[in-house]
């Protein structure tokens, strides 16, 4: 759950079931003269989609911190600990059972959380030395065998379940997902509040390109409240428009998680609509 100001009595909170929906749709329209389309289609705009899936267990009855406050994603493995590990698990574990290749991308995706992106995005926390994570890590590495064995076993996916074609696949991952993080968890868009998460420039995230060409990095530039220039752009469509939910919640701090829910569940919807653009 991403959490942030909405003004001085009340927080925003953007779920992160629903952040996955734009990472779906940012895969959904990736691909054009300058970038490829991913590969195979379906099953990179499925993981992209539903990366977040796992979180569904814990949005559909959030706790909070222990000062009373809802909880943010950010360190959100600090904070729940195996609770975490577990509600991913049955994500990913749901993700496959529709579409192995997606779910293996997904599991990469969440194992990367937990080794600083495998080695792509440094700035993030290393939980490599937590006894419960490495026991998760390698859970997760004998269950991708198993799924990689179905889809270089499948004449739909065969092709593009080589290793270089995996690990471009995680990266487009990992792009789709920094820059839907990015769009979600500030508002308006050129709000400077948020100090963690992904920069402007994706956290030096590296954007694959076309077969043979080399990775490029990418940058959003904020031009207003909900308008922002993308170079390079990767897109079929310019601009390309996002809308998502929030909602609303007084800032707390809460006496206890009932008092929460009652404002969680019926705390107003808002629309939030923003535009990318080439230039």
């Amino acid at each position: 759950m991403m959490v942030m100001g909405y003004d001085e009595e009340r927080l925003l909170l953007v779920l992160q079931i629903d952040h996955s929906r734009v990472a779906g749709l940012l895969a959904a329209h990736w691909g054009n003269d300058q970038f490829d389309r991913p590969r195979p289609y379906s099953s990179m705009v499925l993981a992209a989609q539903e990366h977040d899936n796992g979180w569904y267990d814990w949005e559909i009855r959030p706790t909070l911190s222990r000062e009373g406050h809802p909880l943010d994603y950010i360190g959100s493995m600090g904070h729940m600990g195996s609770q975490w590990l577990d509600f991913q698990r049955g994500g990913i574990e749901r993700v496959a059972a529709q579409d192995p290749y997606a779910g293996y991308i997904a599991s990469m995706h969440i194992s990367g959380l937990l080794t600083q992106g495998m080695g792509l995005l440094p700035y993030m926390p290393d939980y490599t030395g937590n006894a419960d994570v490495e026991a998760y890590l390698d859970q997760q590495g004998q269950f991708r065998q198993e799924l990689l064995q179905q889809v270089r076993s499948s004449d739909e996916t065969a092709e593009e379940a080589t290793d270089d074609h995996l690990w471009n696949n995680f990266k487009l991952m990992e792009v789709y997902d920094q820059m839907a993080q990015f769009i979600c968890n500030r508002y308006p868009l050129n709000n400077t509040d948020r100090k963690n998460g992904p920069s402007p420039a994706l956290s030096g995230t590296p954007a694959p390109t076309r077969s043979g060409q080399d990775d490029v990095g990418m940058a959003l530039e904020i031009q207003d409240e909900n308008r922002a220039i993308l170079r390079p752009y990767p897109f079929d469509v310019d601009p390309l428009e996002i809308t998502f939910q929030g909602r609303l919640v007084p800032r707390g701090p809460y006496a206890s998680r009932d008092d929460f829910l009652a404002e969680f569940y019926s705390g107003e919807r808002i629309g939030i609509g923003y535009t990318l653009t080439s230039g």
